[in-house]
């Protein structure tokens, strides 16, 4: 009799069932940020000859990028003026060639100009800097340009996340609990 008990409450009957449980895992989410760049483009301090002019020709690529601005300065070192032109690379052609051309900037016979621009296609850039009117004098101007703009990135942050999953588990029940369930 001692031993039906045994064997009606012991727990030696393997019993397999499914249950959700949490599991907790580490992973990577995304997210963008917006930076602020900058890119000195040019900064010289040339000897433009009586009767001649002298270009800086530089590459602007404003794809991927927002809030595109070039900012600098034009001063005549030598205490006379001189003028200062900004063409994309069309226009640049154009007034090469005496066409008419609209250029992003231009400042006449100027002893100090501070300049800005919005370069609003990806192409080359000219920083012209013109002593075409002069017949004797040479000029020796100082010129700095610096392109400000925004990209925007994607960085990954490290967060903790929980899923469930279902697993299966096995424990020993008794026959009298198989009974009393079934």
């Amino acid at each position: 009799m001692v031993i039906v008990l045994l064997l009606l409450f012991l727990p030696i009957v393997p019993v397999t069932y499914t249950t959700t449980v949490p599991k907790q895992e580490k992973v990577l989410k995304p997210y963008e940020v917006t930076e602020q760049k900058s890119r000195l483009l040019l900064h010289d301090k040339p000897t433009v000859k009586a009767g001649h002019y002298i270009y800086y020709r530089v590459y602007i690529d404003v794809s991927d990028k927002k809030n595109n601005v070039v900012k600098g300065y034009v001063e005549e070192t030598a205490g006379y003026d001189i003028n200062f032109y900004v063409f994309d690379q069309k226009g640049f052609m154009a007034w090469k060639s005496e066409n008419p051309a609209t250029p992003y900037v231009e400042a006449k016979r100027v002893k100090y100009y501070e300049f800005s621009f919005v370069p609003d296609h990806t192409d080359y850039y000219y920083f012209v800097l013109d002593n075409g009117y002069s017949w004797f004098t040479n000029k020796v101007p100082e010129i700095e340009a610096t392109w400000y703009y925004e990209v925007t990135i994607t960085k990954y942050k490290e967060v903790t996340e929980t899923r469930y999953v279902k697993v299966n588990k096995t424990k020993r029940v008794s026959i009298i609990e198989l009974i009393l369930e079934g």
